[in-house]
């Protein structure tokens, strides 16, 4: 046995070398072996950093389709685009869709596009931004290739005749929870399946999809589902020992060029040796070296957004997904692995306390987190409160004494919440503690080592307190280490839909709530609402919706907030498009910088008609 696995080494290694997979089939017409190469080239194992967790598409995840023939080689029908409140009954069988929208939620509008009998050899997209992300669609022929891009993150499928392609964003986090890949079809999830409540396996690119049924001892019709390839294998192994044959075969809907061998012999091993490739990498193989170095390149910077992703996927409670976010996540990251002192900045309402409890998880999780609020203690206490004080140090205190807040968080981490509202004379005590570690309990002269790393937060400008001289420097240049800004909910909109729905699902279960969802008028409110409380504010409005609405539906006269705050324009057909163009123009102009020049071409607008507008909407210069 030992023996036969030596020499199934050294194949799969020659295999390797040549860009092959290879798969062992055995005299009882089962799989004895199968490479690592082989089981990406099927898709068993995926060879790019993507990947997802098992799971199942859920009510309110956002649901984006690129299918170039819609009921081929997708297990779906025009019925299943109902669950995407796409009700159009012209669309048929044969037709090429792009779609996008909220499964199972139908007060909330999809976005889709449709080529009756799509056989136009002509490129096909679909390009929105949608519930706050910038996602497009695409169907190109003439290079047999579909693409489905999420802020930047592109998922591309290469087909033959037809491909059913899908990404699904979770509603909660925003996060793409599945992708299609190749192999789909031996892993039964045609996107028709999946959006009628079939789970999803696990996609891994370190491993082994141990989801998957096993391969070993598998039926090789069970693995492989190409006609003629079956065939070929069947009288492959009717022949004499030696005999080989090469062709190009159709597995799932995929070209593969196979090499099958022959082999007899007395002992173990016995069987066809199947040496595979994609037909699509021979090709590129035959092409330009450049050409190849290009696609590799290609491949490199589409998994970078990727891999920095999984780098930061601790922040679990901390939800964000716009770049913003994805920028402060990094840099929270690198913080938490460190124990520099960390300043977090932000208006109020955006989840400092949250951030920083979550980067004192990620490397302490089980040492002690002290969270103190600062303007809410007394100036007369703060000293007794952070640093403790001694048996009967003062009228009224403890015969035992009391630790204070520092030492209390030895050994972990202490958050000084609005720390810019700390009393003048505790800054200089502060600033001691930080420089020597250590604490002296008022009424006592002993002092206590500690070892604590400090995580502060306001959303006052401490440099400017310093200026003023509220604020000690040195002490702002002992705590500003690692500074951390957390942007506004306004700034990064993106986030609202999943940040909305998270907290709605989150409240509903603990407050044992029948589940509900969100209509399409709240959502345009939440979209459209600047939320001056960041999400402290989102929190309230949705958790007050949760407990007033009787249905399953939130409506807006759910949502306890302004309507004119909200930007919901009401008026005649003229006052709305006015207020929609200068909408229009006053974002190209901030996306450009205020370049009047860019903005202009950005609209497609000639040089007076734009001028025009902005001095009849008012708009300033």
């Amino acid at each position: 046995m030992k023996e036969q696995e030596k020499e199934y080494g050294i194949l799969e290694s020659i295999a390797d070398g040549l860009g092959r997979g290879l798969v062992y089939i055995k005299e009882d017409g089962t799989i004895g072996a199968y490479s690592k190469l082989a089981k990406e080239i099927t898709g068993i194992r995926l060879p790019e950093s993507q990947g997802h967790p098992a799971g199942r598409i859920e009510e309110g995840d956002i649901v984006i389709i690129a299918d170039n023939d819609l009921g081929n080689d997708d297990n779906l029908s025009a019925a299943d685009l109902k669950l995407l409140n796409i009700k159009d009954k012209s669309i048929s069988e044969g037709d090429g869709i792009l779609a996008i929208g909220a499964y199972k939620n139908s007060k909330i509008t999809p976005v889709f596009k449709v080529a009756k009998g799509y056989g136009l050899k002509e490129r096909m997209e679909l390009k929105c931004r949608y519930l706050g992300f910038d996602i497009s669609a695409s169907i190109d022929d003439d290079n047999n290739l579909i693409s489905i891009s999420v802020n930047g993150q592109t998922y591309d499928m290469a087909y033959i005749e037809a491909i059913g392609h899908m990404v699904v964003l979770d509603k909660n986090t925003g996060k793409v929870k599945f992708f299609q890949a190749r192999g789909y079809g031996f892993r039964n999830e045609e996107i028709g399946v999946l959006l009628r409540g079939k789970e999803f396996i696990r996609k891994s690119s370190d491993g082994d999809n141990t989801d998957l049924m096993p391969q070993i001892g598998l039926k090789t019709e069970k693995l492989f589902n190409g006609a003629d390839f079956l065939k070929a294998v069947k009288d492959v192994m009717d022949c004499d020992d030696g005999y080989g044959i090469e062709n190009v075969y159709d597995i799932h809907k995929r070209l593969m060029f196979c090499h099958l061998v022959r082999v007899k012999n007395d002992g173990q091993g016995s069987g066809v040796y199947v040496f595979m490739q994609d037909k699509d990498l021979v090709s590129s193989q035959l092409s330009s070296k450049e050409a190849m170095a290009a696609s590799l390149e290609k491949i490199k910077r589409k998994r970078l957004p990727e891999e920095n992703v999984q780098t930061i996927d601790g922040f679990k409670n901390f939800i964000g997904n716009d770049r913003s976010m994805i920028a402060v996540k990094r840099l929270a990251a690198k913080a938490a692995k460190n124990r520099f002192n960390v300043m977090l900045t932000g208006e109020s309402g955006t989840g400092k306390s949250v951030l920083a409890k979550e980067i004192h998880d990620i490397q302490m999780p089980d040492a002690p987190f002290v969270e103190v609020c600062c303007n809410a203690i007394s100036p007369t206490l703060f000293e007794s409160e952070l640093f403790g004080y001694a048996p009967g140090a003062f009228t009224g205190a403890s015969s035992q004494g009391k630790a204070g807040y520092f030492e209390e968080a030895n050994g972990g981490t202490i958050f000084l919440d609005e720390i810019g509202d700390i009393p003048p004379e505790m800054q200089i005590k502060l600033l001691h503690v930080i420089q020597n570690k250590r604490i002296y309990r008022v009424g006592d002269t002993k002092p206590v080592d500690v070892n604590v790393r400090i995580i502060a937060a306001t959303n006052k400008d401490l440099e400017k307190e310093t200026e003023k001289g509220t604020f000690r420097k040195d002490l702002y240049y002992r705590i500003n280490v690692f500074p951390i800004y957390i942007p506004p909910l306004r700034e990064r909109k993106g986030d609202l839909y999943f940040l909305a729905n998270s907290i709605l699902d989150q409240y509903c279960r603990e407050c044992s709530i029948e589940p509900k969802q969100f209509s399409q008028e709240a959502i345009d409110i939440i979209m459209s609402y600047p939320w001056p409380g960041n999400v402290r504010e989102l929190k309230n409005v949705v958790e007050c919706a949760a407990n007033i609405c009787d249905e399953e539906l939130i409506y807006s006269e759910h949502l306890m907030i302004s309507q004119g705050k909200a930007g919901i324009v009401r008026g005649t057909l003229k006052e709305r498009l006015e207020k929609a163009e200068k909408d229009i123009i006053q974002e190209a102009l901030s996306n450009n910088g205020l370049d009047k020049n860019k903005a202009i071409e950005e609209l497609g607008l000639s040089r007076s008609t734009f001028y025009k507008k902005i001095k009849d909407l008012g708009i300033e210069q």
